[in-house]
């Protein structure tokens, strides 16, 4: 390089603003992850969260090549809960976390369409953080108080704090919950996909899959047809709108009420349950370790 092509670099680099950093906040105890990552509620959303992962072209296509869903789609959506969960209670969630990344470093390849991917590109990791992000906000909207405003810009910020603990580029993230929803939006509007793991999960309700992790085979071969069929319709009254019509779901007037009523129903009631009986295993030894100490 000529001597004034390095002045010039060197007049750029010294020029150039630079980008101030998104601020995270806490995620221990006392944050709003802490308090709603945890929560049984999240099993509601189950359908729902993974439909809308898999939505994504390259989630969808590393399912197809690199996983056993087809044959037990329970597995990655149990497994995987708890492992995410860890990353907010356990002792050593910086140590789980760079575990919960490196199980997605083999998965890459070529998509149906042709298309590369690989599981750790920071704009197909963050879509599927961002639902765990949302997740939150949602519990809330649904079957509890909706947050405010506040609360919803604290969620945020705690969900970069957690995105940071992956190690991966700060590039995609968002700084407000108005930021989000422009990006929320936009995703589900422009890049999400219908394709084969959205079909199979539609289907369940007249696929035959393996019993629900702990539940007696004896026992699922009874209450299989009418489980999976609830849990469908309850993925389908979660969904977004545009989401649900690009997987070409069918919502009626009365399921919008029947639904409602479930709501109101969790609404009232989830207060009642001691807390013991409102965290998830991992969740709660978390809560009272820190209480412990």
């Amino acid at each position: 390089m000529n001597p004034d092509n390095q002045a010039a670099v060197a007049t750029a680099t010294t020029e150039a603003p630079e980008t101030p950093a998104i601020p995270g906040a806490p995620l221990g105890p006392g944050s709003l992850t802490w308090k709603y990552a945890g929560d049984w509620r999240n099993m509601l959303f189950l359908g729902r969260t993974g439909i809308l992962q898999n939505m994504h072209p390259a989630v969808g296509a590393a399912l197809q090549q690199h996983s056993n869903f087809f044959d037990n789609p329970w597995d990655r959506l149990v497994r995987s809960v708890p492992q995410i969960q860890g990353m907010i209670y356990d002792a050593d969630n910086e140590a789980q976390a760079a575990r919960v990344r490196d199980y997605h470093k083999p998965l890459k390849g070529i998509d149906p369409q042709g298309r590369r991917y690989h599981a750790l590109h920071p704009d197909v990791y963050w879509w599927t953080h961002a639902t765990f992000i949302e997740l939150n906000i949602a519990i809330n909207d649904y079957f509890g108080t909706p947050l405010t405003d506040a609360q919803k810009d604290q969620l945020i910020a705690e969900g970069v704090t957690w995105w940071r603990m992956y190690g991966l580029s700060d590039r995609v993230l968002v700084s407000n919950y108005a930021e989000f929803q422009e990006y929320w939006k936009k995703t589900i509007d422009e890049v999400l996909e219908r394709n084969p793991t959205t079909d199979f999960a539609m289907d369940l309700s007249r696929t035959r899959i393996p019993a629900l992790p702990g539940v007696p085979e004896a026992l699922w071969s009874v209450i299989w047809r009418p489980v999976m069929a609830f849990n469908l319709w309850l993925a389908n009254g979660l969904m977004p709108e545009h989401a649900r019509r690009t997987l070409g779901m069918r919502w009626r007037g009365a399921d919008q009420v029947a639904f409602g009523a479930f709501c109101t129903a969790i609404r009232w009631g989830w207060p009642l349950l001691p807390e013991r009986l409102r965290y998830m295993p991992r969740a709660y030894a978390g809560v009272a370790r820190v209480r412990g100490a």
